[in-house]
């Protein structure tokens, strides 16, 4: 059966920090586009290429797909709510793509929200960092009702080359929540191995060498590799305190279905005595100066 969905469907995108912006920047490649955030300056520098609004109800208003994309819960309730927020000009059977990372409880709260509007939800969080956003190789783990997330498949092609279905709405949440627990486990053992390795009297480029090349290697270590011989941690794609975040999303899903993990409670501990010692702001592999702060 042929789909119903418009080959080019008005879409509008809130949420254009480090990772908004370059998926914004694809989906106006390919789909007429307006664009929101709450720095306007960000948007302005979209104005070629979308529509600015001035308002998130007067971005989503006449789009068939609404795309969000900020850095926590907060930000999605301040986006959706009030008299300019976007449930206010949400238009009926229009599809809101989440594409933060919020928990799973979260979005199924901003799901009842957005259907008692008429309009539908579907969860998509991502998996990748801001070069894979630049060149949409993003992974998104999906979670929605079938026709629903058909729709709004267009639109997230431009994005992610790969799209992982996880369930109903909620569930690509609760992937993207166990997927950040294994980034933790890894970006907090690099940065205290290292730690170790060098207290150890090993050269910094051997021990980096071996994490990036050895039977442990992975993507994140690789493209940290140049990052992290130069101790460049300032230039942040990715914060500790947004780690930290997804620390506290990860112990909210623990207690949402009854299991306790008790080295990823110690991880999450850790960060945040790192985002405590003032390197919230920092890379996440700067986790490394926090295990050789002097104890």
């Amino acid at each position: 059966m042929a789909s119903s969905v418009p080959e080019k469907p008005p879409v509008s995108f809130l949420g254009l920090g480090n990772m908004g912006a370059p998926m914004a920047r694809r989906v106006a490649a390919a789909f007429p586009l307006t664009v929101w955030n709450r720095t306007g300056a960000r948007a302005d520098q979209l104005s070629t290429l979308a529509r600015v609004a001035t308002t998130p109800a007067d971005a989503v208003r006449g789009a068939s797909i609404v795309v969000t994309c900020v850095a926590d819960a907060m930000g999605l309730e301040d986006i959706l709510g009030g008299p300019q927020g976007g449930l206010s000009a949400i238009e009926p059977d229009a599809v809101l793509v989440e594409m933060s990372t919020i928990g799973r409880a979260a979005a199924r709260e901003a799901a009842r929200a957005v259907e008692s509007k008429g309009a539908r939800f579907v969860d998509a969080p991502v998996s990748g960092s801001v070069g894979p956003a630049s060149r949409g190789e993003l992974l998104a783990l999906v979670g929605g009702a079938d026709a629903d997330v058909e729709h709004a498949m267009p639109v997230l092609r431009t994005m992610c080359d790969r799209v992982l279905r996880a369930g109903g709405v909620g569930q690509g949440q609760a992937l993207k929540v166990v997927l950040n627990g294994v980034g933790a486990h890894q970006f907090v053992a690099f940065a205290s191995m290292l730690a170790l390795g060098e207290r150890a009297g090993l050269a910094r480029e051997t021990v980096v060498q071996a994490f990036t090349s050895g039977a442990f290697a992975t993507p994140s270590y690789v493209s940290k590799k140049a990052k992290v011989l130069a101790r460049d941690y300032g230039s942040a794609e990715f914060t500790l305190a947004l780690a930290l975040k997804d620390g506290a999303l990860n112990l909210a899903l623990q207690q949402e279905v009854g299991l306790t993990l008790p080295v990823q409670r110690e991880i999450a501990r850790e960060v945040a005595q790192a985002v405590a010692e003032g390197l919230g702001d920092e890379d996440l592999f700067a986790m490394e100066k926090y295990f050789n702060l002097p104890r």
